[in-house]
């Protein structure tokens, strides 16, 4: 066996240890002939960037008033017990870096919907629709002026298509939760997508992506995504200018229940998705290239675009965190709803047997859990 201070491997075979370090020295070497591949062709590639006009640089930024910022994250997951699902979703909304006026902090907001279930594989959908659900609403009617929300802008549509097909012919407490929510849950998108109030913002910021706009564009290696070739070609302080990346894609109206009202709703969120742009910037050295997506009203505005990359670099000031603060902290808190369901199932159960004591041990069983599984 190896020794390791990573207690993973204290579980697993040592000869099946023994096969997987075997392959280390060749993950290796295709992983650091990715990245020298890319540098050899640093040059050409922001020559290209240079050439169509999307290559630029913060130099030319104000000391702008310092706007008050927050983050949202939420979380999800679903507990599979002998007799039912457990279904766990969560939102949460956290103050970023901000100057305080007379000390005053705004408390962290918040949301949560936990529900038992029939057994369904797929709960997790239900879970992660009800997460989206409470995210939207909570970012939609935050006390902040800019709202970072993690992830990319067109999640929340991809991922409420995706429950409504599954709720279709479902009669549970999560579907109806989710059909009752979604005239909200709209509202708030479309708020968050029309850019109608000048003074306040709403940016999408992903940490992973598979998106290649820029690089198919300049037949870039379709191996790699846009974040990660720009990560490595771009100066701190460099950003590639504001691209519409959603505007040939296919949305179609897709709706829970048929409804003028939500109709009408849904072409204006559809409307609001194909008019999203994107910019990348790398606001330090030890920052990657952050991908942040907006409504193309901010987009054109130079200086509501100067007042965003201003405040995404005052959010980056820790090298240690790669993203900008509030969703760091937004993120911190959702991660920590699973690693909590055990205790909150214990406290459900030594409820259950102060009112039925003597089936102690079929409520035990009954509360027994296989699996958690979560995002």
């Amino acid at each position: 066996m190896y020794e390791t201070d990573s207690p993973s491997f204290l579980e697993i075979p040592g000869s099946l240890v023994e096969q997987m370090l075997q392959k280390t020295n060749e993950i290796g070497n295709i992983l650091q002939s990715s990245v020298q591949d890319i540098n050899r062709k640093r040059g050409k590639f922001r020559l290209q960037l240079e050439q169509i006009g999307l290559l630029d640089n913060d130099s030319k930024f104000r000391n702008l008033k310092p706007l008050l910022s927050g983050g949202v994250d939420g979380a999800y997951a679903v507990d599979r017990l002998l007799g039912t699902d457990l279904l766990f979703a969560a939102a949460v909304g956290v103050e970023g870096i901000n100057k305080l006026e007379n000390g005053k902090r705004i408390a962290p907001d918040h949301d949560v919907f936990v529900n038992p279930e029939k057994h369904n594989p797929e709960n997790m959908i239900a879970a992660r629709a009800i997460m989206v659900e409470m995210e939207t609403k909570l970012a939609a009617n935050s006390q902040y002026d800019i709202v970072y929300l993690d992830g990319s802008l067109t999640t929340a549509l991809i991922h409420m298509y995706k429950a409504i097909n599954f709720i279709d012919n479902l009669n549970s407490k999560s579907s109806d939760k989710i059909r009752q929510d979604f005239k909200d849950f709209l509202i708030s998108y479309k708020k968050i997508l029309e850019f109608k109030d000048a003074n306040k913002y709403y940016l999408g910021i992903p940490k992973y992506t598979s998106r290649n706009d820029i690089g198919k564009s300049l037949h870039w290696p379709d191996s790699y995504d846009d974040r990660a070739i720009l990560t490595l070609i771009l100066d701190p302080g460099e950003f590639t200018r504001p691209k519409l990346f959603t505007s040939e894609e296919g949305w179609h109206v897709r709706l829970p229940y048929e409804d003028d009202e939500l109709r009408c709703l849904m072409d204006q969120v559809i409307s609001g998705i194909k008019n999203l742009a994107v910019i990348y910037y790398k606001p330090h050295s030890w920052c990657p290239a952050l991908r942040i997506e907006m409504p193309s009203a901010i987009a054109r505005d130079e200086t509501k675009l100067d007042t965003i990359l201003t405040n995404v670099k005052s959010q980056c000031q820790t090298p240690s965190i790669m993203e900008p603060f509030p969703l760091y902290m937004a993120d911190r808190i959702a991660k920590h709803m699973a690693p909590a369901i055990p205790a909150y199932k214990q406290i459900i159960m030594k409820q259950m047997i102060q009112l039925d004591d003597n089936n102690e041990k079929d409520i035990f069983f009954l509360m027994h859990s296989y699996r958690t599984d979560g995002g």
